[in-house]
């Protein structure tokens, strides 16, 4: 017989925790590894975020300047304050919070109101899907359901310091690779990342650290990621973070869409267990407040597709205007809203929407 819960979430990182975080009752967080673990990112985010999460603690670098290196010169950028942080403190912290049950197990299905794994089955009248590019569709159904760009990145942490976060544009040859390395504190991350799929990139994480004289790569995490937005209702389920290809385009910054509309879906789903809505009308206002934001995810990609394959000295020219005084508070204006820090909150929000969320 299966286990009953208020609400299960699939998936126990950013997307999922954000989720769990804005339900009340008896919920349960299903993950095939203990929270904190399979970190697969750069974690960086605005700092708005932790500062709106209540987490600033677990920062170990504020960064003001974003530089674009190009073949051509380097391009300081100044959006806005941006911060790298502790992978596995955020989210033990974070799961804290929920109050949550935790399960550590493959999920082999999952739909309204039932999600079975290799320990067995469990029931609740909402479930989460946020276990990332994989999905927890239906076996038969997996490959039709997941988002249709998956991208790939690696990363390595090299013992040396810095300021501000540095992308370097590798050569366009059709599956240009996009480098980065970012100071947290006493170490450095370095990784890359391409949006052609291409997964075979270690030969070009050790040509960059040699190139930057940071030595031979150490422990090396990284793994798929989507960007390319699909509907985030499927079965019944709120789709969050890489299940609805959420990984905004270009930036390659999964974490802030993950913990927005994370909360967004989590809030909503309180709305369901406390009777105040529907299964139905909560699913259909959370599609309305993702599809809210598409066009800039569409913007986003068509400007990535652009990018992958612009000859080199054009995509220097492109840095240099982008950082022109008229564009850049045109940029980070829309930058900022496709995924808007200003609807995090540290606790549970008293509306489940909140007015930012809805398109003007």
């Amino acid at each position: 017989m299966a286990q009953a819960y208020d609400a299960i979430v699939c998936g126990g990182s950013f997307a999922g925790l954000a989720a769990a975080q804005q339900i009340g009752g008896r919920v349960l967080v299903i993950d095939s590894l203990e929270i904190g673990d399979g970190e697969t990112s750069a974690s960086a985010v605005p700092l708005a975020c932790l500062e709106n999460l209540g987490m600033t603690h677990v920062i170990d670098q504020v960064h003001d300047d974003i530089i674009i290196h190009t073949r051509r010169r380097s391009q300081v950028l100044r959006f806005f304050p941006f911060c790298t942080f502790d992978y596995r403190r955020f989210c033990e912290e974070l799961f804290d919070r929920t109050g949550a049950d935790f399960l550590r197990a493959r999920i082999t299905g999952a739909r309204a109101g039932r999600v079975e794994t290799t320990e067995g089955a469990f029931d609740a009248p909402v479930v989460v899907d946020a276990a990332g590019w994989r999905t927890v569709a239906p076996r038969d159904r997996r490959r039709a359901a997941r988002a249709p760009r998956k991208s790939f990145g690696i990363e390595a942490r090299q013992p040396f310091r810095g300021e501000g976060l540095h992308f370097y544009v590798g050569p366009s040859r059709g599956t240009r690779r996009f480098y980065w390395a970012f100071p947290a504190g006493d170490h450095l991350r370095a990784g890359l990342a391409t949006y052609t799929g291409d997964s075979d990139l270690s030969g070009d994480l050790r040509a960059f650290c040699d190139d930057l004289h940071l030595g031979e790569p150490g422990p090396v995490h990284g793994g798929f990621f989507t960007s390319v937005l699909i509907d985030p209702v499927r079965d019944g389920m709120f789709l969050v973070g890489d299940s609805a290809g959420m990984c905004l385009p270009v930036s390659g910054e999964g974490i802030r869409p993950a913990l927005v509309f994370g909360q967004v879906a989590g809030r909503l789903a309180e709305r369901v267990r406390t009777g105040e809505m529907p299964l139905g009308e909560a699913l259909a206002a959370y599609r309305a407040a993702v599809s809210s934001r598409a066009r800039g995810y569409r913007i986003l990609e068509r400007l990535q597709t652009a990018l992958d394959v612009l000859p080199d000295p054009l995509f220097a020219d492109f840095a240099r205007v982008v950082a022109s005084r008229r564009v850049l508070t045109w940029a980070v204006r829309a930058y900022w809203n496709v995924a808007s820090p200003d609807l995090l909150t540290d606790g549970r929000a008293r509306e489940p929407l909140p007015a930012a969320a809805i398109p003007a």
